[in-house]
């Protein structure tokens, strides 16, 4: 239902099931968790470019990509 950022790489997928746990009692996943880190990172780079230069929001998934033998 949602795509971010829509023109950058490393783009992330919100689809329906994510969304319902944001209901109350729901759990984030690492998809909402990654969403809103680069949500962050995106408000970060507008209101403070400088430091938002020192930052990276790494994949969830970038450990076991990592890992690999």
């Amino acid at each position: 239902i949602l795509v971010f950022p829509v023109d950058a790489p490393g783009k992330v997928n919100i689809r329906n099931v994510d969304a319902a746990r944001l209901e109350p009692g729901g759990h984030l996943n690492d998809t909402l968790i990654e969403f809103g880190l680069k949500l962050w990172l995106k408000d970060l780079e507008e209101r403070t470019p400088d430091l938002a230069k020192q930052v990276y929001v790494f994949s969830s998934f970038f450990y076991r990509q990592l890992n690999k033998k």
